[in-house]
C-alpha cells in the first residue's frame, strides 16, 4: 500500500463508514460519561470531514493543525474511558466554566469600567459562569487541566491502561511526539512549522528570477496519515463503552493501524 493522499481519501472514508456501524450507540456508562465521549468523537468526526477537504486542497499546515487538535480530544477521551479519575466525566464537562470564567478576567482588566464585562456577557450568563467556576474550585482545586495531569502525564496513562497498539508500549507518546509537537509548530506558526508545510523552488524566465511556494508533499502524506491512526483512536475509545462492541472496535483499531504501519493493502 503506497502511503499517499489518494490512500488516504480510501482509508478515511472507511474509518468514517465503519463509525457509522457504531449506530445507534447503546452505552455501558453513565449521562455524564456519555455525553463527554459521544461530544469529542463527534468532533472527531466532523474534524475528519474537514480534513479531507483540506487535504486535497493541500493546506499542510491546516492538516498539522487539526490533527494536532484531534490528538488532543482524543487523549482526554482516553483517560475519561479508563475510569482512574475521580468523578471524571463531570469535572471534564464542569472545567468549562474555569476556562470560561479566564475570559472573563481577562475582559476585566481590558477596560477599568466595573460592568465592561456585562456588555459583552449577560450579568445572568455572568453569575452562572462563576457559580460554576467557584463550585469545581472548591470540589477539586484551581488547577489547569479537568484531571489535574498534564498531557504527558495523560498519554502515560493511557499507554499503561490499555493493550499496546501493534506490539507498542509507548504508541500514544510516540504520537505526542509526531503528532502533537509537530502540530504545535504549525499552531503557533514558528519557523519550524512553517519550514515543514512549504518548499521554495527557485525558478528563471526571462533573466528574471523568481521564487515560487510549494506544499511540502513528504510532509503533507507523513501529517495525513497520523490523522488517520489519531482517529482509529477516537473509534478504539468509543467503542470501550459500547454494548457489544469492545471487542469488535479494538480489532478494527489494532487491525487497521497494522495496515497503516505495514503498508498492508
Amino acid at each position: 500500500m503506497e502511503l499517499n493522499i489518494q490512500t488516504y481519501q480510501e482509508l478515511a472514508e472507511r474509518y468514517l463508514k465503519y463509525q457509522f456501524t457504531l449506530y445507534p450507540m447503546k452505552f455501558d456508562a453513565e449521562p455524564e460519561l456519555q455525553i463527554a465521549i459521544m461530544q469529542s468523537h463527534q468532533s472527531n468526526t466532523d474534524t475528519m470531514f474537514s480534513l479531507r477537504q483540506i487535504i486535497a486542497l493541500k493546506s499542510v499546515n491546516d492538516v498539522y493543525c487539526l490533527s494536532r487538535s484531534m490528538f488532543e480530544s482524543v487523549v482526554n477521551m482516553g483517560v475519561l474511558v479508563t475510569g482512574r479519575i475521580k468523578d471524571g466525566a463531570q469535572r471534564f464537562l464542569d472545567f468549562q466554566y474555569l476556562e470560561t470564567y479566564k475570559i472573563l478576567q481577562n475582559l476585566r482588566r481590558v477596560e477599568p469600567e466595573p460592568n465592561f464585562v456585562n456588555k459583552i456577557y449577560k450579568p445572568e450568563v455572568v453569575k452562572i459562569i462563576t457559580e460554576g467556576r467557584n463550585c469545581f474550585v472548591s470540589k477539586y482545586g484551581n488547577i489547569s487541566s479537568w484531571c489535574n495531569l498534564n498531557l504527558i502525564e495523560r498519554i502515560n496513562l493511557i499507554d499503561k491502561y490499555f493493550l499496546p497498539t501493534c506490539s507498542n508500549n509507548k504508541f500514544f507518546e510516540y504520537l505526542y511526539c509526531q503528532v502533537y509537537r509537530k502540530g504545535s509548530g504549525a499552531v503557533h506558526r514558528t519557523s519550524a512549522g512553517l519550514g515543514r508545510s512549504t518548499i521554495w523552488t527557485k525558478t528563471k524566465i526571462a533573466n528574471l528570477n523568481f521564487i515560487e511556494p510549494m506544499p511540502n508533499m513528504n510532509h503533507l502524506v507523513f501529517t495525513s496519515v497520523h490523522s488517520l491512526i489519531v482517529y482509529l483512536a477516537s473509534i478504539r475509545f468509543i467503542g470501550k463503552l459500547l454494548r457489544d462492541k469492545k471487542d469488535t472496535t479494538e480489532s478494527f483499531y489494532q487491525e487497521e493501524n497494522a495496515r497503516i504501519i505495514e503498508g498492508k493493502e
